[in-house]
């Protein structure tokens, strides 16, 4: 890694134009909008992870130059040995701690995004989000950020002014980037942190995350945040008592208000929002309670919230480009590029569920296998290939799954080989490890179809995050009251 992290000085001109943008004319609040834009992953960060060396290393170096200036004056041998004797002290605290940074930044930008199912965030807990994408356009592009509040089902932005939502400044420059050395493909890593000390928000809810050309604010692409403050509580976990397991994962469970909420009134002042694999396509909004009784809500049991369960992802492992991992064929290395080619897949719908430990839709991007020093991960072109015997009818092909954001993207679109008698497609990857489905797109339809690709298993495990969110009476936030996810397995 070329130990370069670009510094901007940050100039705040006052509020962003982009605050008095209408968002409804957004495509989508998980989109992308500048094709040179890839790899947008996030960590949740605490306090220990956010300790940053940066201040000692110029503490070190301020108190090495003031012992080298005492040496250079110095005319007592004995004293000059002395001041060497620090000086060389101090260079080995300066390296010690520099290499710590090092290794830091190295950890930090592998962001082990499956441990983080979605970009939750406690408010006042101090937590932040370690966000990190990649630029390849060749031109180096200055980017800024925005939040703007949502409702709880992000169907609309709420018309109130920052100050009632943040605490600082209305946007902020992102202010690191590196450079990797030895990769192929060219790109600029980009780096921010939220919320911190210039954006803090004051109020739990959802918020959309924008990032955009600092210079012609442009949107580049955006993403939920979901701001918490735990005021209600899970009184028992979130589990499947489904007796209809051909079909469904049915979820069950039951929260709990705090006395100060007794004039609380359920079915209109709390909505809750049950998400699989932290997937928006398919997620349940349920705006009243199957029971309530003693300050507890009871969600599910007879009022069933169900879930088609899907089977174990199937995966690409691209940690290294070397050779072929498990699931590939071959890789190539050509003058300016690599080729991965996949393993030929075919439907599994009629096929027996294998379990296996999977990331649960999700991926993670990294360079290195195990035994090997890791180095800055590449880009390369991934060939999909997908038998059947002929196009389907009315429908269209598709690779699915958090790398596409869970929509139908047309770089993630395969086309039919009449002459072969499959499906193929390709698109360009950054190295690591990716979980995905195939899917169907219907015609006149948006939905990801995966019954026929891939198939349901009850015994399949996917992790379910259930959002619950509180509107006081002529409130004009919906606050994000309590969080929980948990992996169900079987």
């Amino acid at each position: 890694m070329k130990n370069i992290i670009g510094i901007f000085f940050l100039f705040f001109l006052g509020t962003s134009t982009l605050l008095s943008q209408d968002f409804d004319d957004l495509p989508g609040v998980d989109a992308v909008y500048f094709e040179d834009i890839k790899s947008i992953e996030y960590r949740i960060l605490g306090n220990d992870d956010q300790a940053d060396p940066t201040a000692q290393i110029g503490a070190l170096n301020e108190e090495i130059a003031k012992l080298k200036k005492r040496y250079s004056t110095e005319e007592d041998p004995d004293k000059q040995t002395s001041l060497q004797d620090d000086i060389n002290t101090k260079q080995r605290q300066l390296n010690t701690v520099y290499d710590d940074k090092m290794e830091r930044d190295k950890w930090r930008l592998k962001l082990a995004a499956p441990l983080s199912t979605m970009p939750i965030v406690n408010l006042n807990a101090g937590q932040t989000i370690y966000w990190a994408f990649d630029d390849l356009n060749e031109e180096p592009t200055r980017y800024s950020y925005t939040i703007i509040p949502f409702n709880w089902d992000w169907s609309h932005r709420l018309d109130v002014a920052t100050s009632e939502y943040l605490d600082g400044f209305s946007y902020s420059e992102i202010n690191e980037f590196v450079f990797p050395e030895l990769t192929v493909t060219n790109y600029t890593a980009q780096r921010f942190s939220f919320p911190n000390n210039e954006i803090k928000p004051t109020i739990s809810g959802n918020y959309l995350l924008v990032v955009y050309e600092t210079n012609s604010e442009e949107v580049a692409f955006t993403r939920r945040v979901f701001v918490a403050r735990q005021e209600f509580a899970f009184v028992d976990d979130i589990r499947d008592n489904s007796f209809d397991r051909d079909s469904l994962q049915n979820i069950n469970f039951t929260i709990s208000y705090p006395e100060i909420y007794d004039q609380l009134a359920p079915a209109r002042d709390v909505k809750v929002v049950v998400l699989q694999n932290g997937r928006y396509d398919n997620a349940r909004s349920i705006e009243k309670p199957a029971l309530v009784m003693n300050s507890r809500l009871r969600y599910g049991y007879q009022d069933k919230i169900g879930f088609k369960p899907g089977k174990e992802f199937r995966y690409i492992m691209m940690q290294t480009l070397d050779y072929p991992q498990l699931g590939t064929e071959f890789v190539n290395r050509n003058k300016d590029n690599y080729e991965v080619y996949l393993k030929p897949q075919e439907e599994r719908s009629y096929h027996p569920n294998f379990f296996y430990r999977d990331l649960n839709g999700k991926f993670v991007t990294m360079n290195g296998v195990q035994n090997e020093e890791p180095g800055d991960p590449d880009y390369a072109h991934v060939y999909f290939t997908f038998y059947q015997d002929r196009p389907y009818y009315k429908a269209d092909l598709y690779v699915v799954g958090k790398l596409t954001d869970w929509q139908f993207k047309d770089e993630f679109r395969l086309s039919y080989n009449n002459r072969e008698g499959r499906y193929e497609g390709e698109a360009l990857l950054k190295q690591g490890y990716y979980d995905y489905y195939y899917a169907l797109k219907q015609d006149g339809s948006d939905q990801i179809d995966i019954d026929r690709t891939e198939g349901h298993a009850f015994q399949t495990s996917n992790d379910y995050t259930v959002l619950v969110y509180y509107t006081p009476p002529n409130g004009r936030f919906d606050k994000l009251v309590a969080t929980k996810t948990l992996s169900i397995n079987y």
